[in-house]
């Protein structure tokens, strides 16, 4: 086990690295809000999801475990990957994420923390009911099968209680 894992590191030393990693790596987050998304596609390495990808009008960004999948991360990319199917490894629409394609990101915000469900969950435009969640695989718990990895999901809200 390399010196800097974490179960070798002092709480205190643990927790100021992962903020301080996280930090820097979703430094991006704020660029998202008010982009307009064209096209979302996801990597998946069969048959686990790695990364996010966004087309907007700010550009084109990446959503992908950092570390191990610890924690999250955005980067801003050249283009926007090209779909391929090739043994197992994917990039592909998502078909769960498509309401949210030609919508406006009003907020992108981080959930969790490391090792503790570290994700993104981006709020759209006329959609106050519904979010995109992007999140770490350790979130308390996950399949046995399953490391290094992101879970996806979209984030469904009530405001109101409807009596049956």
């Amino acid at each position: 086990m390399p010196s800097d894992h974490p179960s070798l590191m002092d709480s205190h030393h643990m927790e100021y690295e992962y903020k301080k990693c996280i930090k820097e790596s979703c430094k991006l987050l704020p660029e998202l809000e008010g982009a307009m998304v064209s096209e979302i596609l996801v990597n998946i390495v069969d048959p686990e999801f790695n990364a996010v990808f966004l087309k907007t009008d700010k550009g084109v960004f990446s959503l992908h475990g950092e570390m191990g999948s610890e924690y999250l991360g955005v980067r801003k990319l050249e283009s926007m990957p090209e779909q391929t199917d090739d043994k197992g490894y994917r990039i592909c629409p998502y078909e769960t994420f498509e309401c949210f394609v030609g919508k406006k990101i009003i907020q992108a915000h981080q959930i969790g923390e490391a090792w503790n469900g570290h994700g993104i969950e981006l709020c759209f435009e006329k959609m106050p009911n519904k979010t995109m969640i992007v999140q770490s695989i350790y979130t308390g718990d996950k399949p046995e099968e399953f490391e290094d990895c992101l879970r996806l999901g979209v984030g469904n809200y009530q405001f109101e209680y409807n009596r049956t």
